[in-house]
């Protein structure tokens, strides 16, 4: 019997975004929750503003790679990724668990996930696009390392520094997705009007993009303003440039695929906002955080979830009008969010902000529990 069981743990798996896609969700609502009723003095969980974004950086946005790149490993090793995903979630919030322990268990996540997910990347990828992902995935403990040097008092800016360059590697790992998701989706859209997108054009931006990202990472890691600079306003251009040849304007009748297009929209906005925050600082600099993280990452991370649960589920690949309304929330949480740099009442913006957030992934959840027991 034993032996049985543990042949099954042995089997692999397909259903990796079955248990981490809800764990992203469920992370995005308490972490937000729990940040904003500390923010507004309702309680006090000794949560920093760093380690608030280290839970939405670390935390959140992995487990939404997890579900989505993690598509074939043994039951063991998904149980294993899960465990210590948790773990990473619970203990920094117990008080007697030594610190340095906390920042070895942070840290094996993305070693393993680079192991299950970055490796066999690297034997098997047959395009550059396919082999980019895997050194993202494995920079991930690079950052994640550097944060924990932070956190145990080796080295003053670790934990700025990590979590911008962190937010670089999403926006890197974001970027690649379009290749890979986006004109996909898109070159079908054009080919029901009758056209095609061109190919080359799409390569191009995407390969001095990625360039781009890398001198905007080396700049917000080493503290060199003048290729932040650069990054940000290479990473600009090309985003705009890919933007312009999806012709989102003759497919707004097509939100499966113009949702898509809105996310790298508010990608180059956050971008270029991160730009001005570079060269003229508050209130630019948080503003343009908090329109890639919340417009950006929100909007794509919700509709490529719902888009890749639906193809993994052998459904039609259509938004369903319960996620267009969490897009729409998303939408209200990030002007929300804006208004509370710019406006005076800054708790009440920061309350509708967080509520709408927390709703529109709630509205997610309570859709992907629904189309999986419904397959059943």
């Amino acid at each position: 019997m034993f032996a049985s069981h543990f042949q099954s743990l042995s089997i692999k798996t397909r259903q990796a975004y079955v248990l981490f896609y809800p764990l992203a969700a469920v992370s995005s609502i308490i972490t937000i929750v729990t940040w904003t009723g500390q923010y507004l003095g309702f309680f006090d969980l000794d949560m920093s503003a760093q380690d608030h974004a280290h839970e939405m950086i670390f935390g959140f946005a992995p487990a939404v790679m997890t579900g989505f790149l993690l598509n074939g490993v043994k039951k063991i090793n998904l149980i294993l990724l899960v465990l210590i995903w948790l773990m990473g979630r619970f203990l920094p919030f117990i008080n007697m668990v030594p610190a340095p322990l906390i920042a070895l268990i942070q840290i094996i996540f993305p070693i393993l996930l680079s192991l299950f997910v970055a490796v066999p990347l690297f034997r098997n990828a047959k395009t550059w696009r396919n082999f980019a992902f895997a050194p993202i995935l494995v920079a991930f403990i690079l950052a994640e390392s550097l944060f924990q040097l932070g956190q145990l008092g080796y080295w003053d800016n670790g934990q700025e520094r990590s979590i911008f360059f962190a937010l670089n590697l999403i926006c890197a790992m974001v970027f690649m997705m379009g290749g890979r998701v986006v004109t996909a989706v898109t070159n079908g859209a054009i080919q029901s009007l009758g056209e095609h997108l061109k190919p080359g054009k799409q390569s191009y931006w995407e390969r001095k993009g990625l360039l781009c990202l890398i001198v905007l990472a080396i700049g917000d890691l080493s503290n060199i303003p003048l290729l932040s600079i650069i990054g940000n306003l290479g990473l600009f251009i090309a985003l705009s440039m890919r933007i312009f040849h999806w012709q989102p304007h003759r497919l707004w009748q097509k939100p499966q695929c113009l949702w898509l297009h809105i996310g790298f929209m508010w990608l180059a906005i956050g971008i270029l906002l991160r730009l001005f925050g570079h060269i003229f600082a508050t209130p630019f600099d948080i503003i343009g955080i908090h329109t890639i993280t919340i417009a950006s990452l929100g909007t794509l991370t919700l509709t490529i979830m719902s888009r890749t649960t639906l193809q993994r589920q052998r459904s039609p690949i259509i938004i369903p009008k319960i996620i267009l309304y969490a897009l729409a929330n998303l939408t209200l949480a990030t002007f929300f969010r804006v208004a509370m740099e710019l406006l005076n009442d800054r708790q009440i913006f920061m309350i509708l902000s967080s509520f709408f957030f927390a709703i529109g992934f709630s509205f997610f959840l309570f859709w992907f529990v629904m189309t999986l027991k419904n397959k059943k």
